[in-house]
């Protein structure tokens, strides 16, 4: 008897009131096969959909073995709950060699069902996959229900679990009925009655991952980020490749040079104030008024598209003096805050850049009727007639008069870094509100084939790489609203982390406060939301934050970092300076990923290869305690 026949059979005679609905109570057609799935209205009158599928476990010699059975046919019945405002589940028993799943121990899988659940409810809610399973695997006692979490499933489906239902000759029908129970007396809402309307979860497949996490995750923190690093090793390269795969048709070039969604901005060296890049009021000229620079259009444009990622380069950022002709922005980016609009949305917020006035002078200017909206502000400032594709609803908005220009929450800026005798050094004050991310090469042989990520992608893989970059959090409180379960934990161990660190760095200007706190909760989130373990999470998130946030901070001779005998002993450690104390305090971080499991040894190849590029705090750590110990000073930057 095959996988789908015996669980079938299963739920036919152990729910016998179970009634099973038409599709055709909810669609005419349908174009997936009705034989693979069933709706069936159970006990409480709610309708759900399961699907049922054959399963194969690989790579069972390891702690978290791979599902494999994510084929498209299954993605066409979740879409349809997902339409209808319904549960899915898709169930299977494992038919093949028990061998196969030796590193599933204690049971045999033939006496299981597999269930796989997908994100139909929104990680942002209280009733979040994770809670639900954390629920049942207290409630189902021990070994009949296991759970198997994975970061990475295709097809939107990111959770599995085992639940025992006995053999074919003697079936245990409980544990499954109290699972299907657990999940019916919990409040449920999909992604489609969420106000934000947005799925968090990672749906790139694992070679994506492994070649941007680190810059995803870093952007998915905070909209800033430096990119530091020698010439040539592909700094702004990889702002475009990000505008590349999340632009959109409508704003797609013909020529395939230059994203619509894509702005580079040249630093010149003799910027020492904003005019530059936020433009001036002149009342010179035969045109007086406010002068708009590039920068300030593109962030119209992105208010146009609130939907699309946009992305400034501001190349060599550091030719001129970052505080000075970047200060407004330093300033802005810590207004940020989260705001839900009257349409229901949620969206990030800040103060103004420019003030409204000059939007309804430019009105004025322009011969605009007394109703002009923000979409004729838009034409007026790019020198067009019309622009189809703006959505009705973001062209009737008039908040550039009303509000002024504030930072899109679709906006990433990144700025690329070269540090030498050419360039001014990055005060604190910047390093504490950026995200810095090392570039230094890697494994050259990978660089072959890049071309391609220099090309737009087609419309099915590209919502998927714009919902990549979407952010949630600016504050820790909503990462603890949001996952209500980690509650206690995050509140006690990342404040602990952060003070081991300051206790290594105390006496020096470089400990860290509440702004550092702040966003390793959010990249803790972040992760969260994408299925990575608890455990995981901190541990990549405190190696992110230290290469991110302190370790760029970090200067100064021998005599900095040397610890006195006398604060040795108070604190009771034994090492003879700074650094080896922060490298103990460091997290050990033995994948580029977390839970990125392969058989595919190209896929480990290019792991090591990212491993290579992004190196752990650890690793830094020596680099500089290297550098300190044969120059008698070191710091993060070559």
């Amino acid at each position: 008897m095959d996988s789908i026949t015996r669980i079938k059979n299963f739920i036919h005679n152990s729910f016998p009131d179970w009634e099973i609905v038409n599709f055709s109570d909810y669609e005419e057609k349908i174009d997936f096969r009705k034989d693979w799935s069933e709706l069936y209205r159970i006990n409480n009158e709610e309708v759900i959909l399961i699907a049922y599928t054959n399963i194969s476990i690989t790579g069972t010699d390891r702690a978290k073995p791979q599902l494999r059975v994510f084929l498209d046919e299954y993605k066409k019945p979740f879409y349809f709950a997902k339409k209808h405002q319904l549960r899915f589940y898709l169930f299977s028993i494992f038919t093949k060699e028990d061998e196969m799943a030796r590193g599933l121990t204690n049971f045999n899988p033939k006496e299981y069902v597999i269930s796989i659940e997908t994100n139909l409810d929104t990680e942002g809610s209280r009733r979040d996959l994770r809670s639900i399973y954390d629920y049942a695997n207290e409630k189902l006692n021990g070994r009949k229900f296991l759970k198997c979490t994975r970061a990475n499933y295709k097809a939107d489906i990111n959770e599995a679990s085992f639940i025992y239902i006995g053999t074919p000759d003697a079936p245990e029908k409980d544990t499954f009925e109290q699972f299907i129970n657990i999940f019916d007396s919990r409040p449920y809402i999909n992604s489609l009655q969420d106000t934000n309307k947005q799925s968090y979860n990672r749906s790139l497949s694992l070679d994506e991952i492994y070649n941007y996490h680190f810059y995803i995750e870093a952007i998915k923190s905070k909209p800033f980020l430096l990119l530091a690093g020698i010439s040539g090793t592909g700094k702004s390269r990889i702002v475009r490749e990000f505008a590349f795969k999340s632009c959109p048709n409508y704003l797609q070039d013909k020529d395939g040079t230059t994203p619509g969604n894509y702005c580079m901005i040249e630093v010149k060296p003799n910027w020492h104030d904003s005019t530059e890049l936020l433009g001036y009021y002149s009342r010179l000229g035969s045109k007086p008024g406010y002068q708009f620079t590039k920068f300030v259009k593109f962030l119209v444009k992105a208010k146009m598209y609130p939907n699309v990622p946009f992305f400034v380069c501001l190349d060599e950022m550091n030719l001129a003096p970052v505080e000075q002709y970047f200060a407004e922005i330093l300033s802005i980016l810590e207004t940020r805050k989260v705001v839900i609009g009257e349409d229901g949305n949620k969206t990030i917020k800040t103060e103004a850049i420019i003030d409204a006035e000059h939007f309804k002078a430019l009105g004025k200017i322009g011969g605009f009727a007394p109703n002009f909206t923000d979409r004729d502000i838009y034409m007026k400032l790019y020198d067009i007639d019309t622009e189809s594709d703006i959505d009705e609803a973001v062209g009737k908005r008039t908040d550039l008069k009303t509000e002024g220009l504030t930072l899109p929450d679709n906006v990433v800026i990144i700025g690329t870094v070269n540090m030498d005798d050419t360039t001014h050094q990055f005060s604190r004050k910047v390093i504490d509100r950026a995200m810095t991310i090392e570039m230094n090469g890697g494994n050259l042989r990978t660089m072959f084939g890049g071309s391609k990520n220099l090309e737009y992608l087609p419309d099915e893989k590209l919502k998927e790489w714009q919902n990549a970059f979407t952010r949630r959090y600016v504050t820790a409180d909503e990462v603890l609203e949001a996952h209500p379960n980690e509650v206690d934990e995050l509140k006690d161990i990342l404040p602990s982390c952060l003070e081991q660190i300051n206790l290594a760095l105390k006496g020096t200007p470089f400990e860290v406060s509440y702004r550092v706190l702040n966003e390793l909760t959010i990249m803790v989130g972040v992760m969260l939301d994408e299925g990575m373990d608890l455990d995981d999470a901190i541990a990549q998130s405190v190696n992110n934050i230290l290469l991110m946030k302190i370790l760029p901070r970090i200067e100064g001779d021998a005599e900095m970092f040397a610890l006195s005998r006398e604060y040795k002993t108070k604190v009771g450690v034994t090492y003879d300076n700074r650094l080896e104390w922060l490298k103990n305090i460091a997290p050990d971080i033995k994948e580029p990923l977390t839970d990125a499991e392969s058989d595919n040894n190209d896929t480990e190849e290019k792991a090591e290869a990212v491993k290579e590029h992004q190196p752990t705090a650890k690793d830094k750590i020596q680099e500089m305690i290297d550098r300190l110990n044969n120059q008698e000073f070191t710091r993060f930057w070559p």
